[in-house]
């Protein structure tokens, strides 16, 4: 029994011990230094962007959206582009954002900026007015150009046919379906339009008719006799999206009047 009370006090007492001399490293230890280590002293007192979201909007065009929070010390946003294929340098600036925090509560500030299609990696990181920077944000954006414009295709159409003396008919392929609950859903939901463009008979004006992706045919007047029509499909960048791509043109034949 006295043995055991005696192994468990010595026990206690190398415990103790332990914790002094940890204790005592940690003081001897420069906690700012070792803090250093892992943070640059540039980046220590200014917010990071809140996010950073990259919209394509137009031919090699894309919008960069910096939300920024909290922070009136931000003068600053400067986006970058990760590129390995730069011998000098993996970053290049492609744009910066003039910043003006007036009140503490949360923004966005937005530039467009050119730039060549494909999908990219950017850093984008905020400044103060002497030039100390937050940690970067990194964000994926893709730019659309020639290569997705060439993939978009016009809406396809089953027939025309005639309709009157004096008009014709096209039949869309339908961009409703009904699935499995027996509901209607939209099949393409990037599709916004198609226009028909094609010169009239009657005054021989050239003519456009906008057809809405919900409408399954189109009645077009004054047509002329086996003449052709030219259509286009416009398409969201992504649901929901005010920016619109539109595909190449293609022709149809209008039918023999009888």
């Amino acid at each position: 029994m006295i043995n055991n009370f005696k192994k468990k006090i010595v026990k206690h007492a190398g415990v103790v011990l332990v914790g002094v001399l940890l204790c005592a490293s940690c003081e001897n230890t420069d906690l700012v230094e070792t803090y250093d280590q892992y943070i640059p002293e540039n980046v220590i007192s200014l917010a990071m962007p809140d996010s950073v979201a990259v919209v394509p909007t137009d031919y090699n065009k894309v919008l960069f959206k910096v939300f920024v929070n909290a922070d009136t010390k931000i003068k600053k946003a400067v986006i970058r582009l990760f590129d390995d294929d730069l011998s000098d340098d993996d970053e290049k600036e492609v744009a910066s954002i003039d910043i003006n925090r007036t009140v503490f509560a949360p923004e966005i500030y937005e530039v467009e900026v050119e730039l060549p299609e494909g999908g990219s990696e950017y850093f984008v990181h905020l400044e103060d007015a002497e030039g100390n920077e937050s940690i970067k944000y990194d964000v994926f954006g893709t730019v659309l150009g020639e290569s997705y414009k060439e993939s978009l295709q016009p809406r396809q159409y089953s027939g025309v046919s005639l309709y009157s003396d004096t008009e014709a008919v096209v039949y869309w392929v339908s961009n409703r379906t009904v699935n499995d609950d027996e509901e209607e859903v939209v099949i393409d939901n990037l599709l916004v339009k198609t226009e028909i463009t094609y010169t009239s008979g009657a005054d021989g004006l050239e003519k456009t008719i906008v057809v809405d992706e919900s409408e399954d045919l189109t009645i077009v007047p004054d047509f002329i006799s086996e003449g052709t029509f030219s259509y286009t499909t416009f398409y969201r960048t992504e649901p929901d999206s005010p920016y619109i791509f539109e595909s190449n043109p293609e022709e149809g034949t209008f039918p023999v009047k009888i």
